[in-house]
């Protein structure tokens, strides 16, 4: 009984040293997840709404192509946006991973590594996008504005280059945005069944995920139309909400008191 009483005792001191091991390593885990939900979300928006030129009619080539190739801040306007997105992703979302995945919930836990992977696959194909819209579709509109309106045949060869990589761009945006969305659900899933954050947080990350991976199922079918608006806004004003109140909330996580071994 003495035995067991002391092997005991060392378990529970095993066990609380180990927590307090894991609280002091999730900590600065869980602000910089914070900071990078925050700032990357920041980024992006900068360089989304304030650098990044736009049109009316973003489906009419010949106009937008011109207003491209005029921007002298396209690429840079482009890397912007892939360090924010970068940061949200491979910042923010690991860090709730890390959180999720010791969820007394073991649905919680799993879908947290589901949603992990599913957000390095997204951050993956937002890598491509990036690579076909902000370098090479930038380098074709160059090229096709560069050429003299006199030769019409090379002109003309120049701007189906440039139409066949805004199409790549449709399609790869398409699927970006319904992983996007596919992390803000199994994410939000994940926060409703544990309670380690509110689970009102969970159900707003369910509504953002559904309506943008609704969003990339209506650009697969109208690509840049403004068909697209109504849902695409409702994307945006549902999922960076979201994605603020995760940063403020799992750095108000990290005022839990550290347990104290004894």
């Amino acid at each position: 009984m003495i035995y067991c009483e002391c092997y005991s005792k060392l378990g529970v001191t095993i066990y609380s040293m180990h927590t307090n091991n894991i609280l002091d390593f999730e900590r600065p885990m869980l602000r910089m997840g914070s900071v990078a939900f925050i700032a990357g979300l920041a980024i992006a928006v900068v360089s989304t709404f304030v650098f990044h030129p736009t049109s009316e009619n973003l489906m009419d080539n010949p106009v937008v192509f011109a207003l491209y190739a005029e921007d002298e801040l396209w690429i840079a306007s482009h890397i912007g946006q892939f360090a924010g997105i970068l940061l949200i992703f491979a910042g923010g979302f690991v860090a709730l991973h890390r959180l999720l995945a010791r969820s007394e919930s073991d649905i919680a836990s799993a879908l947290s590594w589901l949603g992990l992977v599913t957000a390095i696959i997204a951050v993956s194909i937002f890598t491509i996008l990036q690579a076909v819209d902000g370098i090479a579709l930038k380098i074709a509109v160059n090229t096709w504005y560069a050429i003299p309106a006199t030769d019409s045949e090379e002109k003309a060869i120049a701007f189906q280059v440039a139409q066949g990589l805004r199409w790549t761009e449709w399609g790869v945006q398409a699927y970006y945005r319904m992983l996007q969305g596919a992390v803000a659900l199994i994410f939000g899933v994940a926060i409703a069944k544990s309670a380690l954050l509110s689970r009102w947080i969970g159900a707003v990350g369910i509504a953002a995920g559904v309506v943008t991976i609704a969003a990339g199922v209506v650009v697969a079918y109208v690509g840049f139309s403004s068909v697209r608006d109504p849902v695409t806004d409702l994307s945006t004003f549902t999922l960076y909400p979201w994605i603020v109140i995760l940063g403020i909330f799992m750095w108000r996580k990290t005022g839990v008191k550290k347990m104290v071994t004894r």
